[in-house]
């Protein structure tokens, strides 16, 4: 006989578990399966009741226990992680992951973090489900750990903090009253400090925001000294400058505020003796010295055992003395009235181009523009450059013949001739003057350059010193680098005012980085000579520029993209600065942009430095344009690997594969050479050993891949 039975699945509805009940078939079975399933669903429920009861009694003493204190959650971000409730107990979170997540939502604040954005960066390895529900997950486990608050507010497409559940330091920052970090000064260090994920978008972000709130923290205990200063608490004063060069042991504003706050104090011998720890530090770690305004503060603590107030570095000064570079460490140069030859212009319209062009020339730091009377064309025009030429017309078109002399030899430097209809006086003159304007500068540099070389360099003056090495640097390899870093800190000592000087010297520093082929102390030193620079001349847009560049060496991208920001604001006729700033742009992986910029600049310069080419190679293979890359990059433009780079994976990309080839093994070549002019190991010919220093100049790794991707197509291995 056959006994039928059947299986009665019961699932425990608490515990998320089930069990197996077989029952016989018969007329008994209908009764017992639904009794047993009564019974167990019973049990359920008084279980779940049970535990219910629990854990909001739980709840309610522990929010009864938060209610009797009243106030935002106070949260560390400027220094190590730490939550602490209105009681003053720790809410410590148990994973590196839920500090992350807190800490961006906590910075965030009312603006709140995506969801989506928040899962990218902290689970970037699995699917997109999996990070939405470890984001879940980790949510549960914030607000387990912080025992049931309510402070994060989520929905489905954002994480936010709950209206005035929050207070954190970084809110103490951006307050107006510098004076409110004060009771946060002793506990402030990086922006979470000793966190770290194995995520490339969280460290990414990290590195961001770290550098960011960095400059600002800095700036802000630098005010706060000062005002401690004012206030005649000199001690409370010391402890907050302590912090400050704590922070940032190379920022020689704050060290000088040091010095002033010991002389003030009556101890002139502790100044002297941290003057001498500054030389001793700047000496070892950058193989520099201290800065003009530095050596003066100390001069004047020598002289007088006083001291004299001193502007922080990169804020600008009013004193005549300390703005621009001085006039004998310029290039004079001379504009003359343009000749009139037919009808239809104005009467002394050649006089009005000239002076227009004396104007727009004297915005440039590297010249001195001369008066007329001072100088004659015949004769005495001594070592000044002559700009002239002639207008002529021919009914509605205008003939504009412009050229740049040499007064002292009378030789021809540079000469165009421009076209255009006749129309409005001024917008004829704008249009003459932009377009003289963007070329002759450049001219004239190359030519003192271009001079400085047939003498030794003993004998050249620091502005001499100074373009020769530009023209160097300008070069872009790394060989050229180190000769020019030698030129420029020559230049440096002879006028430490030199503005350019100081910035072309951080240059080779910011190129050697690009390059893979600094230390850790490279890009210290970028920034620390771009800031003095900034210091000696602010008011020069390639100065300006450069400090971009340097911040964005320093991983420093958001500052760097404002300051980019600032100095396209001021440029007007500077094409070489304009043309840099779209590569910032491209850096900043922002390429149509750049691309925009650097076409624009280029375009008004009809005889273009080999660097214009390698910028411009770079930002059309960003944008897709690889035939057009092509044509910029061979030849005059493939100035060191990075360009080679490029070049072999765009021939590549166009199915060019035998000149991608030759261009791959000219690539190696070069590179093993760079790799060998600093020691450095060159390991094997795989794309991630020969093209890996070039990750940390790009903000967006996405941009490295194309550079590698481009080598892997023209045949290198990946390892």
């Amino acid at each position: 006989m056959i006994v039928l039975s059947y299986e009665v699945l019961l699932v425990d509805f608490d515990e998320s578990s089930f069990v197996n009940v077989w029952v016989p078939h018969g007329d008994a079975f209908q009764v017992v399966a639904v009794g047993l399933f009564v019974l167990h669903r019973t049990r359920c429920l008084n279980r779940c009741a049970k535990r219910d009861r629990i854990v909001k009694s739980d709840v309610n003493a522990k929010k009864a226990t938060m209610s009797n204190n009243d106030g935002p959650v106070e949260v560390r971000l400027l220094g190590k992680f730490v939550i602490t409730a209105p009681n003053g107990n720790v809410f410590e979170l148990p994973t590196q992951k839920a500090k992350a997540l807190f800490a961006m939502i906590a910075l965030a604040k009312g603006d709140g973090v995506d969801r989506a954005v928040a899962a990218a960066r902290l689970w970037s390895r699995g699917t997109d489900a999996q990070a939405r529900t470890n984001l879940r997950q980790t949510l549960a486990t914030i607000r387990k750990a912080m025992q049931g608050s309510d402070i994060i507010v989520s929905d489905a497409s954002t994480l936010r903090v709950r209206d005035h559940a929050v207070r954190s330091d970084v809110d103490a920052l951006h307050q107006s009253d510098c004076g409110a970090l004060l009771p946060h000064v002793e506990t402030l260090g990086p922006f979470l400090e000793g966190l770290r994920l194995d995520e490339p978008g969280f460290s990414d972000w990290l590195s961001q925001e770290r550098a960011s709130l960095q400059r600002q923290v800095t700036t802000s205990l630098f005010e706060l000294s000062e005002v401690l200063i004012t206030d005649k608490r000199l001690s409370d004063a010391l402890n907050v400058n302590q912090k400050l060069v704590a922070l940032d042991e190379f920022d020689e504003g704050a060290h000088r505020q040091a010095m002033r706050i010991y002389a003030l104090q009556g101890a002139p011998a502790k100044a002297l003796r941290h003057y001498e720890s500054l030389c001793d530090l700047l000496s070892k770690e950058l193989d520099t010295k201290p800065g003009e305004a530095t050596q003066k503060l100390m001069q004047s603590l020598r002289e007088t055992e006083g001291v004299t107030e001193q502007p922080r570095e990169g804020v600008p000064t009013q004193r005549a003395q300390n703005v621009g570079i001085e006039r004998n460490q310029k290039t004079p140069i001379v504009t003359f009235p343009f000749v009139q030859y037919g009808a239809g212009l104005d009467e002394g319209f050649g006089v009005s181009l000239a002076e227009d062009i004396a104007v727009e020339l004297g915005r440039f730091a590297t010249l001195r523009v001369l008066r007329q009377r001072d100088v004659s064309r015949s004769g005495n025009s001594g070592s000044a450059y002559i700009v002239d030429g002639s207008l002529r017309t021919s009914g509605p078109r205008l003939r504009v013949s412009v050229q740049l002399v040499d007064g002292e030899t009378g030789n021809l430097i540079w000469a165009d001739r421009y076209e255009m209809e006749m129309g409005d006086s001024f917008d004829l003159l704008e249009e003459i003057t932009r377009r003289a304007v963007a070329t002759i500068p450049g001219r004239v540099q190359a030519d003192v350059a271009e001079r400085a070389t047939r003498s030794s360099l003993d004998a050249l003056s620091a502005h001499e010193l100074m373009l020769r090495g530009k023209m160097l640097r300008d070069t872009l390899s790394a060989e050229a680098m180190l000769e020019a870093r030698g030129i420029l800190q020559q230049a440096v000592s002879l006028d430490p005012s030199n503005a350019r000087a100081h910035m072309y010297l951080s240059d080779t520093h910011v190129i050697d980085g690009w390059l893979g082929l600094g230390d850790e102390t490279t890009a210290k030193k970028a920034l620390h000579h771009a800031k003095l620079a900034v210091s000696a001349d602010h008011t020069d847009v390639f100065v300006q520029d450069h400090l971009g560049f340097a911040y964005m060496s320093n991983a420093m991208w958001q500052d760097g993209r404002a300051q980019i920001d600032r100095t396209l604001q001021q440029i007007k006729h500077e094409v070489e600065s304009n043309a840099w700033c779209g590569y910032a742009l491209a850096l900043l992986g922002e390429h149509e942009a750049a691309m925009r910029e650097v076409e624009d600049a280029t375009s008004r310069d009809q005889m273009p430095l080999a660097t214009f080419g390698w910028i411009r190679g770079q930002v059309f293979s960003l944008n897709g344009r690889f035939a057009d890359a092509v044509d910029e990059l061979r030849g005059a433009s493939s100035l060191n690997s990075l360009a080679l780079a490029f070049l072999a994976g765009d021939y590549a990309r166009l199915g060019r594969m035998e000149e991608a080839a030759s261009t791959l093994a000219e690539f190696v070549e070069r590179r093993r050479a760079e790799l060998s002019s600093r020691k450095l190991p060159s390991g094997e010919n795989a794309v991630g050993v020969l093209a890996d220093g070039y990750k940390g100049m790009w903000r967006d790794a996405k941009d490295w891949q194309h550079i590698a991707s481009g080598l892997a197509r023209a045949g290198l291995k990946h390892r």
